[in-house]
């Protein structure tokens, strides 16, 4: 992925939820700071709202 700013983000980019340098967990950007995602493994995906300023955004190519 190629790493992007907060302020060029766009649907379907890849958000990645990190604690210092490690991603604990990744969404699909939906919009309005909105993310598709599954809680859990084995949960259903479902859109939340983005709980955590420790983000980077990513996009594919």
């Amino acid at each position: 992925t190629r790493h992007i700013a907060k302020s060029q983000r766009k649907r379907g980019d890849l958000v990645f939820f990190h604690s210092g340098r490690s991603v604990y967990h990744v969404g699909i950007y939906a919009g309005a700071g909105k993310i598709w995602h599954s809680p859990k493994s084995g949960d259903v995906v479902r859109l939340a709202k983005i709980w955590s300023k420790s983000v980077w955004y990513g996009r594919v190519r």
